[in-house]
């Protein structure tokens, strides 16, 4: 049952790109292997997006997780271009 819900779920959101301000961190999920590498060049995690939508007070309206490749130009365009709305505002630290 869980598992349907959460397909469901998947499948709703994904019929729904973040617009407004959005918020966007990395991350990787996944516990270590014993004998392997740590952080982010484990071969246990997996790369993914986590991107929040905000109303005008700051608030979080939306979510989208989503697993890419990894964290090149490319792949992160690529999920832009699923996930985001034209015009969206996403600031940036760099």
């Amino acid at each position: 049952m869980q598992q349907k819900l959460m397909q469901t779920m998947a499948e709703r959101d994904a019929l729904y790109p973040l617009d407004g301000p959005v918020q966007i961190d990395d991350a990787y999920p996944g516990g270590e292997l014993a004998g392997g590498n740590a952080g982010r060049g484990s071969e246990n995690k997996a790369p993914f997006v986590a991107a929040v939508s905000l109303d005008t007070a700051g608030h979080p309206l939306y979510i989208k997780l989503a697993p890419v490749p990894g964290f090149t130009l490319k792949a992160i365009a690529g999920w832009a271009r699923n996930d985001l709305m034209p015009g969206c505002v996403v600031p940036s630290g760099a």
